[in-house]
C-alpha cells in the first residue's frame, strides 16, 4: 500500500524544521523533520549510537499535536510512530527485518538546536 491515503489535510506541520529527542530507555534517538517527507534519524544512545539515517516518511496529523509517522529503515525495519507532543510521549510499532513485531513507549521532547533560542 502506497502513501496515497496518508495526506495531511492542513499541511500545517509545525514539527518541520525542528529537532526532537525520543527516549526509550536503552535507546535514545533524535528526530529532525527536514521536510514533510524527510526525516533525519540519529541514534544517540544504544548499540548503534552515532548511526544517522536519512529517511522518507509519511506524516499524518490525527489531531493538533498528535502525529502518526511511518517509514522504512535501510535494514528494512518498518516503523509507525504515534507522536503525542501534548503529552510528551511516543508509541512506536515496528516490524523487524525477520518479521518480529515490537512495540515500545518512550518520552518525546523538543531539543533547542540553536543556543540562542528560548
Amino acid at each position: 500500500m502506497g502513501s496515497a491515503g496518508l495526506k495531511n489535510p492542513s499541511n500545517n506541520l509545525w514539527i518541520i524544521g525542528r529537532m526532537f529527542e525520543v527516549d526509550f530507555g536503552e535507546k535514545v534517538f533524535t528526530l529532525f523533520y527536514e521536510s514533510h517527507h524527510k526525516l533525519i534519524l540519529t541514534e544517540i544512545r544504544g548499540p548503534e549510537a552515532g548511526r544517522i539515517q536519512n529517511l522518507m516518511v509519511n506524516i499524518l496529523e490525527l489531531r493538533p499535536n498528535l502525529f502518526m509517522v511511518n517509514w522504512q529503515e535501510e535494514n528494512k525495519l518498518t516503523v509507525t510512530d504515534l507522536e503525542d507532543y501534548d503529552k510528551g510521549v511516543v508509541y512506536a510499532n515496528m516490524t523487524t527485518p525477520n518479521d518480529n513485531f515490537v512495540s515500545a513507549k518512550g518520552t518525546l521532547k523538543e531539543i533547542k538546536t540553536n543556543p540562542k533560542e528560548k
